[in-house]
């Protein structure tokens, strides 16, 4: 593999060395192991059925190609295994760009069917590694992905432009969020990876006060350090290519959270304590649930 030239690259040889630097990305086990399999999957694809050796080679044809084969019984895939798949090719190139092993993604511009109806829905966790990826531009880049990892420890935009260092409880894996008019303060709780890009912002605002803030340092108080803020997670959704989805947008970030907490067994009221939503019925809204009764538990969320 010639590092110095990525024409010389060869799909499988990209699938490789992306997949030895994938943990830096926070994936859980079993996220690593289906994007494994699926990169490898398509590594093989792009090989044999499209004839593209070189990972320079690998075109949104290609890319398209993949993503709406057939399965193994000849059943057309559904939305979601579309989603997922793009997802695990996006990431392949994300990674790879960071890596210095390509220089293009060749899933940018490919809408696929929207995954649901609702006006905002949750992130998937494929999704997510992907973003947390496309979050970090450059080697010296910090403000972006420590947007990131705060809208995943469920700052809603507006709650991100008053975030300061202060707020930040590292050490217990925390950052207190003070609320907005649609939520109440409470403490976020900070991935490992987030921690990670927490502490390079932090090494960028060395000397500056506790007081400081950590993502509008240079906004206007009000409206516009909320736009600031919406647009940092904004522009790491438009570089991931999510910005064409139509059930995507900024809150799509806590959004992910609630349902991931949801889905490993909090009840709906400790989601709603999470989030900092005062309404039940708005929390499960949030996170993509709706109130169906059944005998076990009438008053609790289905998942959509």
């Amino acid at each position: 593999m010639d590092r110095a030239n990525p024409g010389l690259i060869t799909a499988v040889e990209l699938v490789a060395a992306v997949c030895d630097a994938m943990p830096d990305a926070g994936l859980s086990v079993e996220s690593l192991a289906r994007l494994r399999d699926l990169m490898a999957r398509f590594s093989t694809f792009a090989v044999r059925a499209a004839g593209c050796p070189a990972a320079t080679d690998v075109t949104a044809e290609v890319a398209i190609g993949f993503i709406q084969a057939r399965s193994r019984d000849g059943s057309a895939p559904a939305v979601a295994t579309m989603h997922l798949r793009r997802a695990a090719i996006r990431l392949l190139f994300s990674e790879g760009r960071r890596l210095g092993l390509v220089e293009h993604d060749p899933t940018l511009d490919l809408p696929l069917p929207p995954r649901s109806s609702l006006r905002t829905r949750p992130l998937t966790d494929d999704e997510v590694a992907s973003c947390r990826s496309y979050s970090i531009a450059s080697s010296g880049e910090t403000r972006q992905p420590t947007a990131w990892a705060l809208a995943e420890a469920t700052a809603r935009s507006a709650e991100l432009a008053h975030c300061r260092v202060h707020d930040l409880d590292l050490d217990r894996g925390r950052v207190w969020l003070h609320g907005c008019s649609k939520t109440e303060s409470r403490w976020g709780t900070v991935s490992p990876w987030g921690a990670r890009q927490i502490e390079r912002r932090l090494q960028a605002l060395r000397g500056e006060a506790p007081a400081s803030l950590l993502i509008c340092t240079s906004a206007q108080p009000g409206v516009s350090a909320t736009s600031s803020a919406s647009a940092a997670i904004a522009d790491t959704l438009r570089r991931a290519g999510l910005h064409i989805e139509r059930d995507i947008r900024p809150a799509s970030v806590p959004a992910w959270a609630g349902a991931k907490a949801f889905a490993a067994g909090t009840p709906i009221q400790g989601v709603a304590r999470m989030l900092g939503i005062r309404s039940l019925d708005r929390a499960a809204a949030f996170i993509g649930l709706e109130w169906q009764p059944d005998e076990d538990d009438p008053d609790g969320p289905q998942p959509r």
